[in-house]
C-alpha cells in the first residue's frame, strides 16, 4: 500500500556485470526492490519515483541500457488526472449531483387505520411540506405531528421515519369515545394544572374562561344530570433539570510526610510533634494496644500519619458535558410530554453553582387537559368510563 503511495517504476535493466551496477547504485542510495532476473544479462526492479532522475542520471554515464517499462502509484494516476480536467470536473460534479439528489423526498407512504380519511390526511401532510420533491433536511416533523393532531381529533399519535429517500407515516388511532346512548351523570375535570386558552363545551355547562388558572381536580364543565362533553385546551409547563459535577479534584502525594504520636495513659493522653505544616494533606490513623494474654494495659498509642499532597483541577470540556446534560434532558422530556401535547415554547438555561453545572428545560405546551369524573349519586352504566381520560 505504501509503495503504491509513493509510486513507483518498473525497470528493466541489462549489461554484462550487473551486480557492479546495483552496488554503485546502493552507494548513491538508490533504493531498488523486487528484483528478477530475466536472464544472464538482464534484470528486472522496482524503483520509487523520488529515485528515477538519480538513476536516469547514473544510468547516463554507463554502459548499461535502461527501459521504463510502466509507472504505477498514485502519484502517476494524479498526474494523468490532471492532465484531463474536463474528465475530472466531470466526475466531482456528477458525485455531488447525485449526493444533492438524495436529499430530497422521492415517495411519502402512509399506513392508515380504518375510520381515517387518507386522501385528507396525504392532502394535509404535504401542506405541511412533506412531499415528494422537499429536501428532508428541512422537514419539521414536530411541526407537521402537531398539525395533524390539532386537526384530526380520531389520530392519536403520528411517527414520520425517514429512510433514504422515502418517507415513511405512522398512523395511531384514538380510542373510542363512550357511546351517546351511555347514561352517565358526570363532569369534566382537570388532570393537571394549566391555564386555560380554549373551552369548547359540547354538552354542559363551562365554569372556567380562557386565562383562568386551574389546579389538578377542579371541575372543568359540569354536567348536572347530564354526561359532560367538550375539550378544554390549556396551558401546560413540563420542566426536567439535569446536573453534574464538571470539575474533578485530583490529589497528588508529594512524598513528605510527618507523624503524630498519641499515647493515652488512662484518661491522659500525650501528644507529640504537633505542628503541621502542610496546607493539604492526607492522615492516615493506625490504633495500637498492648496486650498479655487476656489482660489489657490501659496504654494506648495512635500514629497519625500526615500526607503532604497537591491538589490539582482537571477541568472537562465544558462544550461536551453541556451536550450531555442537554440529550439526557431533551430525551426524558419526550418521555414526559403527552402525545397530543403541542410545544408552544421551549427555554433551555445552563447554571453553575459552585463546581455544579445544571441544565434545565422548561416546556410549554397546550393540551386538553380535562378527563371524566362520575358525579356522586348520578347513575352510571357504563364500566369503562369512570375515571378514564378522554385521551
Amino acid at each position: 500500500m505504501w509503495q503504491y503511495i509513493k509510486g513507483f517504476c518498473v525497470v528493466t535493466i541489462e549489461g554484462l556485470n550487473l551486480e557492479k551496477f546495483i552496488n554503485n547504485l546502493a552507494k548513491n542510495k538508490i533504493y531498488i526492490f523486487n528484483i528478477k532476473r530475466i536472464s544472464e544479462t538482464k534484470i528486472e526492479a522496482y524503483v520509487y519515483k523520488e529515485d528515477v532522475k538519480e538513476l536516469i542520471s547514473i544510468y547516463r554515464k554507463s554502459n548499461y541500457n535502461l527501459k521504463i517499462k510502466r509507472s504505477v502509484g498514485l502519484p502517476f494516476f494524479m498526474k494523468r488526472v490532471y492532465k484531463r480536467k474536463t474528465l475530472l470536473f466531470g466526475g466531482i460534479l456528477s458525485i455531488f449531483i447525485l449526493l444533492f439528489l438524495t436529499t430530497f423526498i422521492t415517495n411519502v407512504y402512509i399506513d392508515c387505520p380504518e375510520g381515517i380519511d387518507k386522501k385528507a390526511l396525504r392532502s394535509e401532510i404535504y401542506k405541511c411540506g412533506l412531499k415528494p420533491g422537499t429536501n428532508k433536511y428541512i422537514i419539521n416533523k414536530k411541526d407537521i405531528r402537531d398539525s395533524i393532531l390539532y386537526k384530526f381529533n380520531s389520530v392519536a399519535y403520528i411517527s414520520i421515519n425517514i429512510q433514504g429517500t422515502s418517507a415513511f407515516v405512522d398512523i395511531v388511532k384514538k380510542a373510542e369515545e363512550p357511546k351517546e346512548n351511555s347514561k352517565i351523570n358526570c363532569n369534566i375535570i382537570a388532570k393537571k394544572d394549566g391555564i386555560i386558552e380554549k373551552v369548547i363545551p359540547r354538552s354542559g355547562e363551562s365554569l372556567i374562561k380562557k386565562g383562568d388558572i386551574v389546579k389538578t381536580g377542579d371541575v372543568l364543565i359540569a354536567g348536572g344530570n347530564l354526561m359532560a362533553k367538550g375539550e378544554v385546551w390549556a396551558k401546560t409547563f413540563y420542566e426536567i433539570t439535569e446536573k453534574v459535577e464538571y470539575t474533578n479534584k485530583s490529589k497528588y502525594r508529594t512524598g513528605k510526610n510527618k507523624k503524630i504520636f498519641k499515647i493515652k495513659i488512662y484518661d491522659k493522653e500525650f501528644i507529640t510533634n504537633k505542628n503541621i505544616d502542610y496546607k493539604q494533606y492526607d492522615v492516615k490513623t493506625k490504633d495500637f494496644k498492648i496486650n498479655y494474654k487476656n489482660f489489657e494495659f490501659p496504654i494506648q498509642v495512635q500514629v497519625d500519619t500526615f500526607y503532604e499532597v497537591n491538589i490539582k483541577k482537571n477541568d472537562k470540556d465544558l462544550n461536551a458535558i453541556k451536550n450531555t446534560l442537554k440529550s439526557k434532558a431533551l430525551k426524558k422530556m419526550d418521555y414526559l410530554l403527552p402525545v397530543q401535547a403541542r410545544i408552544i415554547d421551549k427555554n433551555e438555561n445552563y447554571n453553575v453553582e459552585k463546581n455544579i453545572l445544571k441544565f434545565t428545560v422548561i416546556i410549554q405546551t397546550l393540551e386538553d387537559i380535562g378527563k371524566y369524573e362520575q358525579v356522586e349519586g348520578g347513575n352510571y352504566t357504563d364500566d369503562k368510563l369512570q375515571d378514564t381520560d378522554r385521551e
